[in-house]
Formats: C-alpha cells, sequence, structure tokens
C-alpha cells in the first residue's frame, strides 16, 4: 500500500492495487475494502518501519461485500458477475418470490461468484466453494436444490 512516494501509504478509493489479485477477487472501491485497505496500509507501514517483509492479506482472497438493500440481505462474493470471464461461464439462477434470489456463476464446474439476496443462509458455504475451487460438476442443478441442504455436504 506504498506509494511511489517514500513513507507515503493509500488506501480505499483514491488507490489502484498494484499487485495480481486472486482470480475471484476485484477492486470495487467500497466501504468494507477501503477499511480492509486500511487496515492492510496499517500493517505494511509497520513492516515498513521493522524493516520486515510482509504477505498479501486474506483479505485479498475473495471479494465479499454484503450490505441490506429494500430490507432485503444483499451479498456479492467473487465474479458475481462473471468479470473479466468473457462468454465461458454457467449460470445457475433460484428465485423464490419474495424471500430470496440466488445467483451462481460457474466455470469448468467450479463456482467462481453468487449473488445472494434474503436470508439464504449460504455465504459461508459458497464461499468455502468459491475458495476451495471444488469440481461441483457432478451436483449440476441439485447444488441450488432448496429441498438439498448443501451446506451438510460443503461445510
Amino acid at each position: 500500500m506504498r506509494t511511489s512516494l517514500p513513507n507515503v501509504y493509500a488506501a480505499g478509493d483514491i488507490c489502484t492495487t498494484s499487485w495480481e489479485p486472486s482470480p475471484v477477487w476485484q477492486q470495487m472501491r467500497l466501504w468494507t475494502q477501503a477499511r480492509q485497505m486500511g487496515w492492510y496500509a496499517a500493517k505494511c507501514m509497520a513492516a515498513d518501519s521493522l524493516g520486515e517483509p510482509l504477505e498479501t492479506d486474506f483479505s485479498f482472497e475473495l471479494f465479499a461485500h454484503s450490505t441490506k438493500f429494500f430490507n432485503y440481505k444483499v451479498v456479492l462474493l467473487g465474479k458475481y458477475n462473471a468479470q473479466g470471464l468473457g462468454l465461458d461461464h454457467e449460470l445457475m439462477l433460484r428465485c423464490t418470490k419474495g424471500q430470496e434470489y440466488i445467483k451462481v456463476v460457474m466455470q469448468n464446474g467450479r463456482m467462481l461468484g453468487a449473488v445472494l439476496i434474503g436470508e439464504t443462509d449460504l455465504e459461508e458455504t459458497f464461499e468455502n466453494l468459491i475458495l476451495n475451487q471444488m469440481d461441483l460438476s457432478r451436483y449440476g442443478k441439485d447444488l441450488l436444490d432448496p429441498n438439498i441442504d448443501i451446506e451438510d455436504y460443503f461445510d
């Protein structure tokens, strides 16, 4: 998070990450990311002052954002809108009117992103599936079947 000037650091929407991000992380200039970048900038300052190297923080492994919109919980994970994937991806949807909307972005049998609206209780499970990059091809549409508790399989 150090700038091109000595002893000057930046975080949040005024800077752009210069390292190669994880395949399921992107910079969105949101408050949640600005806060994470602020913590990481502080760690960078401390490490620099001690002359110690610093590994990239886990905050930059997976894009995750959570908010409320019209009183619905909204969670965005990874490449939730297939950012940068071109046409080589598949979308899976589940919608229960007035309750939930779930969109999953799949590529080569692996989950790369998700949009969760409503009280789905799938955030942690999907976060783990995105990070672990497990091949989910054999589950097909059962992955979003509301009658199957996938948390039992993958959590």
